[in-house]
């Protein structure tokens, strides 16, 4: 089982493929509840625990799945920000790689 603080570094990857610069510096990355409580970084991860991502005042929620290893977390992250920047209004119709 992974904790929390292990989702926080294995999302890096994933922003730094799909995000600029600057908007890595104007983005905010944290995992609560479906309630959107904020969580320890102990945090055992769960069904209910959500990674959100807010660029600039966009934001994206993003379920996880426990038995995911950290390459296929990594790899859904990266395929859901693809769409999720294409879609925002500060990347739209951009299709990143």
């Amino acid at each position: 089982m992974m904790i929390v603080e292990e989702i926080l570094l294995a999302a890096r990857p994933a922003l730094d493929a799909i995000l600029t610069p600057n908007e890595i510096e104007c983005t905010r990355v944290d995992v609560v509840t479906s309630k959107f409580e904020p969580v320890q970084s102990s945090t055992l991860v769960s069904d209910d625990l959500l990674l959100r991502v807010i660029v600039y005042d966009e934001a994206m929620g993003f379920w996880l799945y426990p038995p995911e290893d950290v390459d296929g977390f990594t790899a859904r992250l990266r395929s859901e920000l693809q769409d999720f920047v294409a879609e925002s209004g500060f990347g739209w119709g951009e299709l990143r790689a």
